[in-house]
Formats: structure tokens, C-alpha cells, sequence
């Protein structure tokens, strides 16, 4: 990962910050990013004790031979971090959930609302997940043209860690709904032979889909899933969906960015209707 690959982590000095932290620092084995640790305050008054504890915190891990800074910033981190995130041209936000299954439950939500306000794509890890070394990322297609808007980033990611990159999407045996699919699928594989990046093709049952891909990623070895996130929730593929393969049982990273974050159409002109 060159110099310019730049990782900005959230932290609240909390269990969940620090598996963030350490899965950073699992990507940070092979190549090496930027890493910037940011914590968010609502006052001015708070910022001394804040960096103080910032300093206290990153004094637990070890970044030595890494690029790392660490950032106390005034703002709002819903509606803030995704501004925050582009004003640092950092190339994605890396987050944790809670590790307790009701808190996650929140937590997840939480970060959904977080993808809402960026423009920058999340990796979001659980508290459980440990760092596997990025060999296979599984990325949801649909129906929408929009479900493609993720592959430019897992594109990125799979560059750096000479990932295979599985497109997953549903079997249909409706004619026209099982052309849109393949046409999205068309337009990634183009995309991804283009850059270069080895990928394959599966198709699975749409019954009880989200469990048969985590089944999936099971069987494969997968070591993180990407996906799109809908604001619109009757769409397949909803922040529902997107919510429960954040809380997946095997603990795997979601990596993800909001389907309009900045459209899918100026990314593939050759994209047809």
C-alpha cells in the first residue's frame, strides 16, 4: 500500500476503538498506510484533556515504522466525520461495532448513519474480528445499477493486497430481472479486467439470501465483504441487509459506501440501460 492509501479511524477510547486499531494495524503488515486516529469533541474546553487521552490510548499499540497522527477536532461525528474524512483525503474510514449482540445491534445502525453523511467508503470491523490476511473480498450485485457504486473501492483495496474479488449476486429465472443482473455484472467484470484484478462469478439462492452468502464466505474463506448501502430501503439490497452483514457471525469486515456518494453514472460511462 503506497503512501498514499490513508486510513482515518475514529476512536472513543473504548474496547470497540481498539479492535479498529488493531485491525489497522493487521493491514499494516504487508503495506503501509497513513494512519490517522481522530477523536471528535462538542467543545473547545474539552480539547487538552481529550489529547491527553488520545495520547494515553495510542500508547498501547505500536506504530513504530508507520506514518501516524493523531487528531482532536470539534464537530459532530454523524453529521462531521465523512467532511472531516475528505477535508483529510483519507481513503476510507475504518470503524468498529460493539461486541455485546444488543449494543451491536445500535452500534451498526449508528454506523450506517455515518455511511449516510460520507463520501468516503467505511470498513467496518465488530469487536471480534481478528485481522486475516485480505486474499478474497465478496461484493454484493443486484438489481440497481447503484450496487456497483462499492467496486472502485474494493478494486483499490484487492490492488494493494493482490486480492480475488467474488462478485455474488442472486439467481433469477425471470428474463428481464436476470439481464440486470447481468449487465451489472458485466460492467464490474469489465471494470475489474481492465485493472487487472483476478474475480470470479457467484450466483446464489435469493431465499434467506443474506444467510446463504455469509454460508458462503464461510465455505470460501472470505476475508471481507463489500457491499453498497441504500438509503432507500425498499431496494434488495437495503440498510437492513447491509446491517446484518455488519453483525455477521464470522466476524468479517463490511467495507461499504453510499450507492449516490458520488455516482455511478459519471464512474461507467459505458454503462447501458
Amino acid at each position: 500500500m503506497d503512501s498514499a492509501y490513508h486510513i482515518l479511524i475514529p476512536v472513543d477510547f473504548t474496547k470497540a476503538s481498539a479492535s479498529a486499531v488493531n485491525y489497522a494495524l493487521g493491514m499494516a503488515n504487508e503495506v503501509k498506510p497513513i494512519i490517522t486516529l481522530l477523536h471528535i469533541i462538542d467543545h473547545e474546553r474539552e480539547k487538552i484533556a481529550a489529547e491527553h487521552q488520545l495520547e494515553t490510548f495510542c500508547s498501547g499499540f505500536n506504530f513504530v515504522g508507520l506514518e501516524m497522527n493523531k487528531r482532536v477536532i470539534i464537530g459532530d461525528v454523524l453529521n462531521d466525520l465523512g467532511k472531516i474524512a475528505q477535508g483529510m483525503d483519507a481513503s476510507v474510514i475504518l470503524m468498529s461495532t460493539h461486541g455485546e449482540r444488543g449494543m451491536q445491534k445500535v452500534f451498526g445502525s449508528y454506523a450506517l448513519r455515518v455511511v449516510e453523511h460520507s463520501k468516503v467508503p467505511l470498513i467496518i470491523v465488530q469487536e471480534e474480528t481478528v485481522y486475516n490476511d485480505i486474499k478474497k473480498i465478496a461484493m454484493t450485485i443486484d438489481l440497481e445499477k447503484e450496487s456497483i457504486q462499492i467496486v472502485k473501492t474494493a478494486t483499490s483495496l484487492a490492488k494493494y493486497y493482490n486480492a480475488e474479488v467474488i462478485l455474488v449476486g442472486g439467481k433469477h429465472d425471470d428474463p428481464i430481472l436476470k439481464n440486470k443482473v447481468s449487465l451489472n455484472m458485466r460492467v464490474c467484470r469489465e471494470f475489474l479486467t481492465k485493472e487487472n484484478i483476478k474475480h470470479d462469478i457467484q450466483l446464489l439462492d435469493r431465499k434467506s439470501f443474506d444467510s446463504n452468502l455469509i454460508q458462503f464466505c464461510e465455505n470460501e474463506s472470505v476475508d471481507m465483504l463489500a457491499a453498497s448501502f441504500y438509503q432507500n430501503t425498499f431496494y434488495a439490497f437495503s440498510d437492513k441487509f447491509v446491517q446484518h452483514l455488519i453483525m455477521n457471525k464470522l466476524h468479517i469486515p463490511l467495507m461499504t459506501i453510499d450507492s449516490s456518494a458520488t455516482g455511478v453514472y459519471a464512474q461507467f460511462s459505458f454503462l447501458t440501460t
